[in-house]
């Protein structure tokens, strides 16, 4: 990647790359291996802000889950009540508000018999797709 090749090599303090120049040159320079080197960029970087994120959930936490499959499971709110050890990840049980009870509900007939519950406790929800809301 020579234009980052050429900004790693410089001892003279530069200004960040803007985002606008890295589109710029994926789109008009980047060859296969560049290609790869920057997709294995993002997967860290992902990776990285995946266990960041998580690390902001705790008890009491509202959260939006995103991420998950089945995904109509994204998008449900409500409050972490449990965080547990799972499979080589922490894993929260949320308690859904009575709103995203009401749509998961409807979005699955294996949820079917939460209609007219005011909350739910949905488990096994990997840290990493709890997103921290507002109340």
């Amino acid at each position: 990647m020579a234009i980052i090749k050429q900004h790693q090599e410089s001892s003279v303090p530069t200004a960040p790359m803007e985002l606008s120049d890295v589109v710029g040159y994926v789109l008009e320079h980047a060859d296969d291996n560049d290609l790869a080197a920057i997709a294995q960029a993002m997967k860290s970087r992902r990776t990285i802000l995946r266990m960041k994120a998580a690390a902001a959930v705790t008890v009491q936490t509202r959260v939006t889950i995103d991420g998950l499959s089945p995904t109509y499971l994204n998008g449900l709110c409500g409050v972490v009540t449990e965080i547990v050890n799972g499979r080589g990840e922490q894993l929260a049980t949320v308690t859904l508000d009575k709103a995203s009870t009401a749509r998961l509900a409807v979005s699955s007939t294996r949820y079917g018999h939460l209609a007219g519950r005011d909350s739910h406790d949905l488990r096994g929800v990997p840290l990493s797709c709890c997103k921290v809301t507002s109340a």
